[in-house]
């Protein structure tokens, strides 16, 4: 909970689980789960080793005191939602197309991925996104094209990217 917190002025209370993990790796956060009480030898279990899994089962946990924390599937991602806003499917499937565009998209692109979407449509979807901090808003000089950044899924790609290279 304390990082979904700590970055949701950065992402908009939507972070996703890999780099959820990444970070606590990082600051070698040290956690007991239930299945590790029972161990006998406690002096070779290490807290600090922890699944993908175990941050799911943590945030299933979170969202019955109902502060809003909860888990969705964003096309491939599972993404740790930690502000009380309900996302419908029209914002997952914005989200998934900027996974598939190294974390942003523009309003061409959604139109391109999305055939049937009209444009009304496609900037309901993206001012709710907006208007909660999940996306950023970068306007091109000299009238070029208006992208819409995540940088929930955008750091994502760059924290796998990073885990490749180990």
């Amino acid at each position: 909970a304390e990082v979904c917190l700590a970055s949701r002025s950065r992402n908009g209370g939507i972070i996703s689980v890999s780099e959820v993990k990444n970070i606590l790796k990082n600051r070698k956060t040290k956690f007991r789960f239930a299945e590790s009480e029972g161990l006998k030898d406690k002096r070779h279990h290490d807290e600090t080793k922890y699944s993908s899994e175990d941050i799911i089962i943590s945030i299933s946990k979170l969202a019955k005191l109902g502060n809003g924390f909860r888990t969705v599937q964003v096309g491939k991602s599972t993404m740790i939602v930690s502000v009380p806003t309900e996302l419908d499917n029209d914002h997952m499937e914005v989200m998934k197309i900027a996974q598939d565009h190294q974390g942003h998209v523009t309003i061409d692109c959604i139109k391109n991925a999305t055939i049937t979407w009209n444009d009304d449509r496609i900037q309901r979807a993206l001012d709710l996104l907006l208007s909660k901090g999940m996306s950023w808003l970068d306007v091109q000089k000299n009238g070029g094209e208006v992208i819409y950044w995540f940088p929930s899924i955008w750091k994502e790609q760059m924290t796998e990217g990073d885990a490749g290279k180990q």
